[in-house]
Parts: structure tokens; sequence; C-alpha cells
């Protein structure tokens, strides 16, 4: 079973803001820097991504796994499981908790390789994750 792992970042802006930069899935590669290519396979009746092919560079090694996402829990957060791919198990969470200007935004991975790597890598590895998308998001949110 993997460990989770959960970081939050402040953003100007709104929940509805910040879900249609977070959840543009196919813009990624131009504000992730590991994720090289993104095809949304299917939408739901608001023009969501529901299942989504990603492939990344994941740094020791280039991986593609497709991802559903689920949006019921809208607007408090949205969640994300591997549909396939090349890794194990893949799930996520982002939850969203606005104030007056400022949402706190939470991002929360649990991600298994399905391959060996030292366990002091691999969590260095998911917190960079998070870290590197919820400062991405951040900034593609307030640069408008």
């Amino acid at each position: 079973m993997a460990d989770r792992v959960k970081d939050s970042i402040d953003i100007k802006g709104t929940s509805e803001e910040i879900l249609e930069v977070a959840a543009d899935y196919a813009k990624y590669p131009e504000w992730q820097d590991q994720v090289k290519k993104v095809e949304v396979l299917e939408t739901d009746e608001d023009g969501y991504g529901t299942v989504v092919y990603y492939e990344v560079d994941a740094v020791l090694k280039k991986l593609s796994y497709t991802l559903e996402y689920d949006y019921t829990g809208w607007p408090k957060y949205f969640t994300w499981k591997l549909r396939g791919g090349d890794v194990k198990s893949l799930d996520g969470r982002y939850g969203f908790d606005e104030f007056d200007e400022v949402t706190e935004v939470t991002y929360e991975i649990s991600v298994d390789p399905g391959f060996k790597i030292p366990s002091m890598l691999r969590r260095q590895g998911e917190k960079q994750i998070v870290s590197t998308a919820l400062k991405g998001l951040k900034k593609r949110v307030e640069s408008g």
C-alpha cells in the first residue's frame, strides 16, 4: 500500500477559477514541466475531462498512464484514480477551502510505481510532485 503525500498552498482566486486551470488537462504541458503529453479521452456534460491519458518524465523513467476523474465532491474537492498504465497504483485529490480573496488548495497523492525505488528517493519524488503541482497551479492561476 502506498503512503499518501499531502501539502497545501494559498492561491488568490476562487475555487471556480482554480478548477478551470486544474481541470484544463490538455494545457498541463505548458506549466507542468514533467508532463510531456496529455490526451483528454472522455469528458462530462460540463466539458471537464473524466478520462485523461498522460505521458510524464518521472526523472528515473518515462511513464504513461490514464487517470479517471470524479467531480462529485465539487466544489470542495475532486479526485482521480488510475485506470491503467505504467504504474501499479495512482490516486489523488485536489481540495478547495475558500476564504475572502484566497483559496487554500490541498493536493494529496498516493503512488505505487510498481518497481523498486529506494524509499528515501521515492518519498522525495512524491513530495516534489506535490510541491511542483501546487506552485505551478498557483503561478498559472494568479498570472491569469
